[in-house]
């Protein structure tokens, strides 16, 4: 029986720009997954300084550009996050401008 270890999905010893502690450098690509950016849904662990999911602990790269994967999870936005510049606010009201009304001489 051959109980030989899975290599991490990226090589330690390679140029690849990741994070020291990220878990691409540690578990193969089933052993981690991949998320848009940080969330309260995946906290880091102060503990080890590493992120995880809150349900099930799986460990969770914050970075997807850093090791060229698609996200397979996507952060809610925060809930005071003001909305897409495209869509104009609803209640909206010019400020005052305040003008000089007089002359510099």
């Amino acid at each position: 029986m051959h109980d030989a270890a899975q290599t991490p999905f990226i090589d330690p010893d390679s140029d690849y720009p990741c994070c020291w502690f990220c878990p691409a450098l540690r578990f193969p690509r089933v052993g981690f997954l991949v998320a848009d950016r940080p969330s309260r849904h995946w906290p880091f662990d102060a503990s080890d300084g590493f992120r995880y999911t809150v349900a099930d602990r799986v460990p969770v790269c914050v970075h997807p550009g850093r090791v060229g994967l698609e996200p397979e999870r996507k952060a809610p936005p925060p809930a005071d996050e003001p909305p897409p510049a495209d869509e104009p606010p609803t209640d909206f009201e010019p400020a005052p401008r305040h003008r000089r009304w007089w002359r510099r001489e």
